[in-house]
């Protein structure tokens, strides 16, 4: 793609067409979006809405005739006295109504006592009376599941009989072969009362397909709007069985004929059809859901109950995808071929007018290629007045401006190339000047820290260490004493215990006396005592001593001493830091003296050996190794502690890094240790691994 004319066309067709295909494909998303989530669902909640609404109105305005049938005096008379039976007026009430298959009137134990006898799918047609004579006197509660319809009329109230395939209908209707919404019924139930007591009630049984025709209404409102995989469906109150449905056994065809199709009614949601997600949703009160069913069909449905007292049906209204977004795909169609037919133009205009530009820049091209070459007398043809022709002019002056100027250039770069090369040594050395003194300034502040804090920690160690020693003079000094005279006043009491002139009594007394003090152990224990306190005091006065030799750690001079005396001086002033629960192995070399300050070389290994306790949280074990290796000193301290993340390792002698909490240290430890290290020309590496521990190894020279 070198040709300006095929790059011009690359660019210039996307610029049109991406936008063109960014507004298309946003309008079709937006289309799409509007009407899943706006209009669809919002029409088919309405929908369902309006269904429950007038399945709901149905059923108030039966219940209503239900109640009116009451106030006929003629049923009321016949339950009083039992005059002729009323069936003449029961049949009118249902040639009238058209809902009901049958009436029955019955008392209150729930006997039949009198039925309409018209069939009421054809005027004239009447049941079969044998069966209606069989049927008077039985009882309703042998064909009804449950008796709590007799129970409310018995208490002088309304009840209801739900959804049911009646066998009571099935002996006196031949709806076998017919729809099987016909083969389902509900009931209602009024009673009958006079001066407060409830002589009996009538039953009306209303055929199913009532019901399911409003929502066959819907199927064909929805195929007028040309959405033909839409239908409503019913659901009983357990939000699980399938009473009312598009596939049913024997449903009506468009000519008149029975479809004999997959039966829904009576089936089951979750165990049936798999649906437990719709039912769920039901039952958390979602009013629509997506969902596939079949396996592989998208659909969406729109949900709402029916809000009765009793018939609490779930009623929906389900669409398929493919239907919802049929005009969309329309619309994709459109935009898509208007999105290529503009592509198609775009690339032509572009592809002619980029022509007309390529001739006068390929001769610019040659010409600003020979003068790339250095020929800086080449000069283009001027062809035209337009902005090409400009460009042309503009490059014939250029040319001309580049041969007047190079050879000035040619001249600066001379010059130029010396101050470069000038100018760069002296930055490089006034870097080299600021990285040394910023090197010395972080120097001198650790040297500060350290010279501030240890004339600190001297004044105090050493005024500690001098108003302890003064009273521990006198426990010193009179413990030889005390053991002298307590050797006297033993050998005063032998002597006196030898002698027999005690009378027998006041041997006795002092027998008993000897026996109540514990004279025996006392005398045996006295030497004892004696030795624990001077045992004590040559501690403390041990420990004194490491004190003031500590204090002195920032005058000391340089002197030649074993490497141990600085590492027991350390363990001595940490004695409380590892006592009953860490064991000090130590494994001291044969080695010579080592020239060096011994009190700071205290402060390197308390340093140490402080972090070392603090790693390990309970009990553990410190190793310390000295040996020594090609003129050095080695001094190896091993703890297994909790050990020190890997990418913590570099920055462990770096002052004012710590890894302990907030107060509990100041990162300024390691970092004056190696500063000391460094000026003995020592060093002191780290090695560690979490869970593991840390081992230090520091190097001294043997000579300084």
């Amino acid at each position: 793609m070198r040709s300006l004319r095929h790059k011009l066309v690359l660019f210039i067709l996307p610029l049109a067409v991406i936008p063109l295909a960014a507004i298309c494909y946003f309008a079709y998303h937006q289309a799409k979006e509007q009407i899943t989530q706006d209009r669809t669902v919002l029409y088919l909640e309405q929908v369902a809405q309006g269904i429950a609404d007038n399945i709901r109105l149905s059923i108030l305005e039966k219940k209503e005739e239900t109640v009116s049938m009451t106030l006929y005096r003629e049923l009321g008379d016949y339950l009083t006295r039992r005059v002729d039976p009323p069936t003449l007026l029961l049949n009118q009430l249902v040639v009238v109504h058209e809902v009901y298959d049958l009436l029955v009137l019955f008392d209150v134990e729930g006997r039949v006592l009198s039925t309409s006898s018209f069939d009421r799918n054809a005027v004239g047609l009447r049941l079969d009376p044998e069966r209606l004579a069989h049927l008077r006197g039985q009882s309703l509660l042998s064909y009804t599941e449950d008796g709590s319809w007799l129970e409310e009329v018995r208490q002088g109230r309304f009840g209801y009989l739900d959804w049911h395939a009646s066998p009571l209908i099935r002996q006196l209707y031949s709806y076998q072969d017919d729809d099987i919404a016909r083969q389902r019924s509900i009931g209602f139930a009024a009673p009958f009362m006079s001066e407060g007591a409830v002589l009996g009630g009538i039953l009306a049984y209303m055929n199913w397909e009532y019901v399911q025709a409003i929502l066959d209404n819907i199927e064909e409102d929805l195929e007028q709007r040309s959405l033909t995989s839409g239908y409503a469906f019913l659901f009983g109150k357990d939000i699980n069985t399938v009473i009312g449905h598009k596939y049913r056994r024997n449903r009506p065809g468009s000519g008149g004929g029975r479809v004999p199709l997959v039966d829904n009614y009576g089936s089951r949601l979750a165990e049936d059809h798999g649906l437990e997600d719709l039912q769920d949703a039901i039952a958390g009160g979602a009013t629509h859901f997506y969902y596939e069913y079949p396996p592989g069909t998208s659909k969406i449905s729109g949900l709402a109950v029916v809000n009765h007292d009793f018939f609490r049906w779930i009623c929906g209204v389900g669409i398929n995808d493919e239907d919802i977004f049929a005009p969309v795909q329309d619309l994709k169609q459109v935009l898509m071929g208007a999105v290529s037919l503009t592509a198609l133009l775009v690339g032509l205009l572009t592809y002619s007018i980029a022509r007309g530009i390529t001739i006068p820049v390929k001769r610019l091209t040659r010409g600003a290629r020979v003068l790339a070459g250095g020929e800086l007398d080449q000069r283009v043809q001027v062809a035209s007045r337009d902005e090409i022709g400009e460009l042309a002019v503009t490059f014939n002056e250029m040319a001309q401006s580049l041969q007047d100027r190079s050879q000035a250039l040619i001249e600066l770069n001379r010059s130029l190339e010396e101050k470069v090369k000038k100018r760069t040594s002296e930055l490089e050395r006034s870097g080299r000047e600021v990285r040394k003194a910023y090197q010395e300034l972080k120097d001198t502040q650790v040297q500060l820290v350290q010279s501030e804090k240890m004339a600190s920690l001297g004044q105090l160690v050493a005024g500690i260490a001098h108003e302890i020693k003064n009273p521990l003079n006198f426990i010193y000094g009179n413990t030889d004493f005390l053991r002298q005279y307590v050797q006297k006043l033993e050998e005063v009491i032998r002597f006196y215990d030898s002698r027999s002139g005690l009378k027998p009594e006041d041997r006795e007394t002092l027998d008993s006396l000897r026996r109540r003090i514990n004279y025996d152990f006392v005398i045996e224990d006295l030497d004892r005592l004696m030795d624990n306190f001077e045992e004590g005091a040559e501690r403390i006065h041990a420990i004194i001593g490491d004190l003031r030799t500590f204090s002195r750690m920032d005058v000391d001079k340089t002197q030649r001493v074993p490497i141990r005396e600085p590492l027991d001086l350390a363990l001595n002033l940490l004695h409380n830091e590892y006592r009953d629960r860490i064991r000090i192995q130590k494994n001291y070399g044969d080695m010579p003296p080592v020239q060096c300050h011994p009190g700071r070389m205290s402060q390197v290994f308390m340093n140490v050996l402080s972090n070392a306790c603090q790693a390990i949280p309970n009990r553990g074990e410190i190793r310390i190794r000295t040996s020594t290796d090609d003129g050095e000193a080695v001094i190896e301290i091993e703890d297994d502690g909790s050990g020190i993340k890997k990418e913590h390792l570099g920055k462990v002698f770096e002052p004012f890094f710590t890894t302990k909490a907030v107060g509990q240290g100041t990162g300024l430890g390691l970092s004056i240790s190696y500063g000391i290290v460094q000026q003995h020309q020592g060093s002191i590496e780290v090695e560690s691994e979490v869970g593991r521990g840390t081992r230090f190894c520091v190097r001294l020279p043997l000579k300084s």
